[in-house]
């Protein structure tokens, strides 16, 4: 018979074997709970470490001392009984998390060694200590070996949410009872088979116990099936029993008759103790690394490459390839794999690999780095070669992530603007809550703006917004653009910055929790700090209007453009009216001969009267205004070409402190000085828009 408990013990930073009968055999709820609160980094160094929760005075105080799994606290207060550390973890001054489901006694029971062997776990679920709202779980995991089954008890605060506690992130089995089960397992299986199968897998938790109960004879196969899942189900059937039968004791000649490999002697090796170091081993084959010694500290690493998991990786037998299949995750391997191999073409193998092990091994990949990687996959042959080489020299870093995400929205604005449209649902998400406005993206030209206005790469997320993939949000107020939103699977808020990247201020992270309550959206973990429904019970008065839909001006025809009010001319107006009226006029407009005109802005409200808007503006001094019409002297399709005039109203504006009119003004320059003459600079203006339109896929 077997019957053991197990208690934390803090002096060990373990848990152990518990000695106390009473601890290993009463309900938990009749025995003395030490609640214990370990946070970790705050700003303040003073304020991290260890604290336990008093009953008697019901407040949270400081630790004199631990000893034998006693508490004196530093108000002299003598706690003891069964230890559970609630860990707070605080990222920065507005994102933090914490467990809130606490085991303190694990056990592990088995009747006879044919009998089921049952794991369980007296868990409490710790909400808000002070106000003592918290409930004890019997978390139950009942493993039959012989019959390879098991059942795992339900969690969840409802129906909808409820799931196998085994999949939690909070709980996890200890490594100690995890060996505890094993070994109980293996007497079960001895008695059956005549053989006790070891274990050397480092793989930990009740995926190492799962795993055994399917393959006790090779573990390391359970975590493979994923991997093989075109070799084992091609064919509409599961022949992974038939591939890997239940008793072989040597998968690893399957493995290399199935990839066709003569992988190296250090790899039979590793894969004895991590089953992953295959699927390393043939990401490296397929990236042609040549020496082996590089690759060895890689074949133990057993979590991720670049904070991807590696059991989502399988192998493809057609293309010969080891990928991922869900978008997503494909867009950023695809990203990865092509800057490791720029990084490795530039730099080399050992500083590729180098880089590789770091970012694996500790999970360094943040979301900025994710930021740069990805456009720069997306871009890599539009970006400058000045971008290109800050990236070799200074990597991942914030300058570089702000250089690229310039630069790639300077290249999306030339693309053709795309309406968006959504559903009721989403669009209700559109509101005005006091003095702050949510506003959709209602159209691709607005994103290269946000881009420009947070100092981020929202610009990227063209295609994913088109798609529905994502779905962006952005926060008004009387101050300006204050927070940039992105919703995926149309509820689930999966960033909330401000500009570059920053989080958000304690006003505007509250007024986005409230937004995100009252449209039932889930925040997810890093994104928002979250509110209790009292802290968010100041907004219960304020009115929550929809906005009615309003079209961009970039959106806008021709008559519309000429019907706005004066009072919503906004940024570009003017160089989109330009547009519409090059494009609306198909011969180039001119005054006859013995007309004269006192002036330039007389002659231009005879010939294009469409225009007014645009040069009086541009005589009134706005430089938007001013660079519309420059354009419209250089394009020549309005007004008979002038370059003269075009490169006079772009050195006005320049002088008034337009940098987009300084640039085009030496652009044109530039194609004077080399084309010589007008119909060389009209070939090489056609041209230069050709290749601009090919390089974002038009």
């Amino acid at each position: 018979m077997l019957d053991i408990a197990f208690q934390y013990s803090y002096e060990e930073n373990d848990w152990i074997k518990c000695t106390n009968t009473d601890y290993a055999q009463k309900d938990i709820e009749k025995l003395p709970v030490v609640p214990l609160i370990e946070w970790t980094g705050r700003e303040d160094e003073k304020e991290n470490g260890l604290y336990v929760y008093c009953r008697e005075h019901d407040r949270i105080e400081d630790i004199q001392q631990i000893k034998d799994g006693k508490i004196i606290s530093s108000d002299g207060c003598i706690i003891e009984g069964l230890f559970g550390v609630k860990k707070c973890v605080e990222k920065s001054r507005y994102d933090y998390y914490y467990y809130s489901l606490i085991p303190y006694r694990w056990r592990i029971f088995q009747r006879d060694v044919c009998s089921s062997i049952n794991v369980a776990a007296d868990v409490l679920d710790m909400v808000c200590l002070d106000r003592r709202k918290y409930h004890w779980y019997n978390f139950a995991f009942s493993i039959d070996i012989i019959k390879r089954k098991y059942i795992i008890s339900k969690y969840g605060y409802s129906r909808r949410d409820r799931k196998d506690w085994t999949e939690l992130n909070d709980v996890d089995i200890p490594d100690v009872v995890v060996d505890a089960a094993i070994n109980a397992m293996r007497e079960s299986v001895k008695q059956t088979y005549g053989i006790e199968p070891s274990v050397l897998s480092q793989i930990k938790g009740k995926n190492k116990i799962k795993a055994y109960i399917e393959r006790p004879f090779d573990v390391n196969i359970v975590f493979l099936k994923y991997f093989f899942w075109k070799y084992t189900c091609e064919n509409g059937r599961d022949d992974f029993d038939k591939i890997f039968p239940y008793e072989e004791k040597d998968n690893y000649k399957i493995i290399c008759k199935l990839l066709d490999i003569k992988p190296p002697k250090s790899l039979r090796k590793a894969y004895t103790y991590n089953p992953y170091s295959i699927v390393w081993y043939m990401i490296f084959k397929q990236w042609n690394i040549k020496d082996i010694n590089y690759m060895q500290k890689f074949f133990y690493l057993d979590d991720c490459i670049a904070n991807m998991y590696l059991k989502k990786f399988y192998y493809n037998p057609v293309k010969k390839r080891t990928t991922r299949t869900e978008r997503d995750a494909l867009d950023r391997w695809k990203a990865v794999e092509y800057y490791c191999q720029w990084l490795m073409r530039y730099k080399g193998e050992k500083r590729m690999m180098k880089w590789l092990y770091y970012v694996s091994a500790e999970r360094e990949m943040s979301r900025l780095q994710w930021d740069i990687i990805i456009p720069f996959y997306q871009y890599h042959n539009d970006l400058s070669e000045e971008v290109k080489s800050r990236l070799l020299r200074d990597g991942l870093t914030e300058y570089v992530h702000d250089a690229i995400s310039m630069e790639v929205t300077a290249l999306s604005k030339n693309w053709k603007h795309t309406r968006i449209r959504y559903d009721e649902d989403i669009l209700a998400y559109e509101c005005k809550i006091g003095d702050y406005e949510f506003r959709l993206v209602h159209n691709t030209g607005m994103l290269p703006k946000l881009g420009a206005v947070f100092n981020n790469c929202v610009a990227t997320y063209r295609d994913s917004v088109i798609k529905h993939k994502s779905i962006i949000v952005y926060l008004l107020n009387k101050f300006g653009y204050q927070a940039c939103i992105e919703i995926q699977k149309e509820c689930h808020i999966v960033q909330a910055l401000g500009k570059y990247n920053h989080r958000l201020q304690n006003d505007i992270n509250r007024i986005c929790c409230f937004w995100a309550k009252y449209h039932n959206l889930v925040i997810e973990s890093g994104t928002l700090k979250l509110l209790s429904d009292e802290e968010l019970r100041v907004f219960d008065d304020i009115l929550v209007e929809q906005i009615p839909y309003v079209k961009e001006v970039d959106e806008m025809n021709l008559n519309e453009l000429l019907a706005l009010g004066a009072n919503r001319i906004v940024d570009g107006y003017y160089l989109r009216l330009e547009e519409m009226i090059s494009k609306s006029n198909k011969q180039r407009l001119s005054a006859p001969y013995w007309m004269n005109f006192p002036d330039e802005k007389s002659k231009l409200s005879y010939i294009i009267p469409d225009g007014q808007r645009i040069y009086e503006a541009a005589f009134a001094g706005n430089t938007e205004a001013m660079r519309a019409l420059g354009f419209m002297y250089y394009k020549g399709k309005v007004l008979k070409r002038d370059c003269d005039k075009a490169l006079q109203w772009f050195l006005k504006a320049a002088k008034l402190g337009s940098k987009e009119a300084k640039t085009e003004m030496k652009r044109l320059k530039s194609l004077i000085k080399h084309q010589g003459n007008e119909r060389d600079l009209a070939i090489q203006q056609a041209l230069y828009n050709l290749r601009r339109r090919m390089t974002v896929g038009h």
